[in-house]
């Protein structure tokens, strides 16, 4: 699916096109999944190579991240599938080619359904043309265009408040994971071997969530650089404007991936609690059955000790033998199980 953004004059107007129809004034090119008719007509209109779904998978940065043909193409891994409960990265490709901003992706991103929302509507979104420009002053305001570098610097920036929010996220889950684990253990409730399992689900989950997330940081910890070069070739109003962005967004992933640091520390110390409390509830299991087996020592021995029938054994003739080895057997069994008591064993 090919989709395009155009400017009226006026705004950002959004259309899906097909490969014989893309409009020539298409300022943004989303390839959705696109066939491979879909590829051959955006590479026609921009005259740039686009790459394929393999070569966006490559994880060398050359591969990634180059020059040619004029154009700049940058490849950086993406969480989504959030929303769906099943979160996965997948490679997004944005190209700079002659004017236009081509992006390729095989996924659905809810970063690139907010940033349309907010640059069809909200003027703000994209950086200032004039570098003296007041805040959330566009060219727009006076009749003119974004450039295809303001949209792939705004579209960044979305994506990256996006990783925020997904951070903001894990980690209130992660607080409820340890409340749960706490709360539970301060009330001296016992915790069941199925709920045990449910937690270890939701610290796995944050865990490859965060691992997901951690990778995606780093692929824009690397196009960041290689977008400030290009701007810096690139002349014209704004420039200034975003190149100072991408630098702000250098900064922002900086922090991102510090605090991602901490909720992996956080996420191995909540799993390492968890695995402990499973240890200690398991330990509390055998305690019960090793005190259990010890104090009917003693009511085994009586009942052993009177179950022989030897002929010459005197209480076999005698009238309360057998309520006396009862109560022998409940003495022995309940003495030991006071002294253990009395020790704190139970």
């Amino acid at each position: 699916m090919i989709e395009t953004y155009s400017f009226d004059g006026t705004k950002v107007v959004h259309d899906t096109a097909g490969p014989g129809d893309l409009p020539s004034n298409a300022i943004w090119v989303d390839l959705a999944s696109p066939t491979p008719d879909e590829v051959a007509a955006v590479e026609a209109l921009c005259a740039i190579a686009i790459p394929t779904r393999e070569e966006m998978s490559e994880i060398e940065v050359s591969s990634r991240l180059y020059s040619e043909d004029g154009a700049d193409v940058m490849t950086a891994s993406v969480v989504h599938g959030v929303q769906n409960g099943a979160p996965a990265f997948a490679p997004v490709t944005f190209m700079l080619a002659r004017g236009r901003l081509v992006t390729v992706r095989y996924s659905e991103p809810k970063s690139f359904k907010i940033f349309v929302a907010k640059l069809c509507r909200d003027p703000a979104v994209l950086p200032p043309h004039q570098e003296n420009a007041e805040p959330g002053e566009i060219a727009r305001a006076a009749g003119k265009p974004p450039t295809a570098e303001q949209l792939l610097v705004g579209l960044l920036e979305t994506v990256v408040d996006r990783v925020a929010d997904l951070l903001e996220l894990i980690s209130a889950d992660l607080d409820r994971i340890g409340d749960d684990i706490f709360s539970s253990s301060a009330k001296k409730k016992p915790t069941g071997t199925a709920d045990f399992k449910k937690l270890l689900q939701r610290i796995g989950a944050a865990g490859d969530l965060t691992s997901r997330v951690r990778e995606s940081l780093a692929t824009l910890d690397r196009l960041l650089p290689f977008l400030q070069l290009a701007l810096d070739r690139k002349k014209g109003n704004g420039m200034k404007d975003g190149k100072a962005r991408v630098k702000v967004m250098a900064r922002d992933i900086h922090s991102l991936n510090d605090f991602v640091s901490f909720l992996s520390n956080k996420t191995t110390f909540l799993l390492d609690t968890t695995v402990g409390m499973i240890s200690i509830e398991q330990n509390a299991i055998i305690k019960i059955f090793s005190v259990a087996a010890v104090a009917f020592l003693p009511p085994t021995l009586v009942a052993s000790v009177y179950g022989m029938n030897f002929q010459n054994m005197p209480e076999l003739g005698w009238s309360f033998g057998y309520p006396y080895a009862l109560a022998l057997m409940v003495i022995s069994a309940v003495v030991p199980l006071v002294y253990f008591r009395y020790k704190n064993w139970l």
